[in-house]
């Protein structure tokens, strides 16, 4: 049973987008602020097929309940994004009792929810699906990540990612350093830690928008700071990287997730697909030993619990079925071949669908850490984790430490 629970409401053409986050303990700081510049992060003019396009809102949340002064009740918070740019008469058009006010879609989008999510639910008009199941819905989930990110900087656990693919352009040299890779993608147009690469992706978009086209991409997620123990082996359920895979895999667009070395794994022996311990022995009986590794191919996590390295995942994301070529189609009414209405969005997902996996990636986490640490208030969790940390008979760390001699176990 989770902790952090979240339920989202709200359709991309209806009023608002809305959020009931729970679990989140009291004395958290919140500034709405913050979550407005998350939400910023999710738009890029430059990637947009369509300047009109509903994706290109600037959004700003609306704190409903739980947070006083600034601060976490320690119940059930509600944010709210409202759709400000959609228009009005649209609206009241989705909520009028008049179903012929709007002409249905019988035609379904190859690569959207919309014929399943019709035969599912009974629909005649396909765009009672598109409402729901469209992109725009991470929106609120990004509003609500970023609370669990604040809690998460807490206990020194941070996020960040970074694109390493679009289309056919492919990074091709980035540092090993990891907040040289996070300050590298934060001033790259693409988000792109490798200025070569970084370029590429800009050619293939554009090359992209002038061709009618759209383009996929693999973004890399980054969880800096994780201590040892959250998650668990004891069910399938509370494993933290089967929680994370989930998380990401709900993304729009998602189809596939990798961790570490991910398939790379599936073709190498094991002395180089694992990550050997080392210790380092310390001189003085007050100082704790320190076990370290040289290498992540695990990406953070073995046998569903995190190793205290960080967590590195991979998720690849498929063009946005939107192009301005329409692709063959039925139409469900008169059930003759047909071409579906073109919709405009992005050329490219992958940039936005990052910045919602590091607010998915949050939520878990925080869960984790309170289902580990437990405490009604920030204080009180706080508290918990550090007896936790200094009962441990050990210290483990990601990388060697900096000594004149280490023992090799």
């Amino acid at each position: 049973m989770s902790i952090i629970q979240l339920q989202t409401a709200g359709e991309s053409h209806g009023f608002s987008l809305l959020a009931v986050l729970e679990g989140i303990p009291s004395g958290l700081m919140v500034d709405p602020e913050t979550i407005n510049l998350q939400l910023a992060r999710l738009h890029s003019k430059f990637n947009l097929s369509n300047e009109q396009s509903i994706l290109n809102e600037e959004d700003e949340v609306s704190i409903l309940s739980g947070i006083r002064s600034g601060e976490t009740l320690g119940v059930p918070i509600t944010l709210q994004i409202e759709n400000r740019q959609t228009g009005l008469v649209r609206t009241m058009m989705l909520h009028s009792m008049d179903k012929r006010v709007m002409g249905a879609w019988s035609t379904p989008r190859p690569g959207y929810a919309d014929l399943a999510g019709a035969i599912k639910y009974g629909y005649r008009d396909l765009r009672y699906v598109d409402e729901r199941a469209g992109a725009r819905e991470t929106a609120i989930r990004v509003a609500a990540g970023t609370i669990a990110r604040r809690f998460l900087l807490h206990f020194g656990i941070d996020l960040f990612s970074h694109i390493i693919a679009i289309g056919p352009a492919e990074i091709g040299n980035i540092p090993s350093d990891l907040d040289e890779i996070r300050r590298r993608a934060e001033i790259s147009v693409v988000r792109c830690a490798d200025p070569e690469a970084a370029n590429n992706m800009n050619l293939a978009l554009e090359g992209a928008r002038r061709d009618g086209d759209t383009l996929g991409g693999i973004f890399e997620l980054v969880i800096t700071g994780v201590p040892v123990g959250l998650g668990s082996y004891n069910q399938w359920f509370t494993r933290i990287d089967a929680q994370l895979s989930m998380a990401l895999m709900s993304l729009p667009g998602a189809r596939g997730v990798e961790i570490g070395s991910g398939f790379r794994a599936a073709s190498q022996i094991s002395n180089s697909a694992h990550d050997p311990l080392f210790v380092h022995k310390t001189r003085s009986r007050a100082d704790r030993d320190i076990v370290y590794r040289t290498s992540n191919n695990s990406g953070g996590i073995e046998g569903g619990v995190t190793n205290g390295s960080p967590i590195i995942m991979r998720v690849a994301i498929a063009p946005y079925p939107s192009p301005m070529k329409p692709m063959p189609s039925v139409n469900l009414q008169t059930m003759q071949p047909d071409h579906p209405p073109q919709t405009f969005g992005e050329i490219c997902t992958v940039g936005p669908m990052s910045v919602v996996a590091e607010a998915m990636a949050a939520l878990i986490l925080a869960d984790n850490m309170l289902m580990k640490f437990g405490g009604d208030s920030i204080d009180e969790v706080k508290e918990n984790f550090a007896a936790y940390q200094e009962r441990l008979p050990f210290i483990v760390e990601p990388n060697p430490p900096e000594v004149e001699e280490d023992i090799n176990t």
